[in-house]
């Protein structure tokens, strides 16, 4: 994995995403890094071209999760809550 061979530490892949873990005081440039390794590898496989990537950065502490994941979250639970009450 080109990210990894860049000397990236990372820590899981989940679809189209990639986990890197820094110390704290280098998640600024490990997280630029894994950006410019992803989109080089993107441009690799696709002959040039280079896709849009994004970047959450995830503190001690925190935890990790997608707006959308969230939302369905929410949309299941509700509708469970529903289906239970009838």
């Amino acid at each position: 994995m080109l990210a990894e061979r860049r000397g990236i530490q990372l820590v899981a892949s989940i679809h189209d995403a990639l986990i890197a873990e820094a110390d704290p005081r280098d998640v600024d440039d490990v997280s630029a890094a894994l950006d410019r390794a992803m989109r080089d590898a993107a441009s690799i496989v696709l002959r040039g071209q280079e896709l849009r990537t994004d970047a959450q950065i995830v503190k001690p502490g925190e935890h990790f999760f997608e707006k959308n994941g969230l939302d369905m979250s929410r949309t299941l639970s509700g509708l469970l809550n529903k289906l239970e009450a009838a």
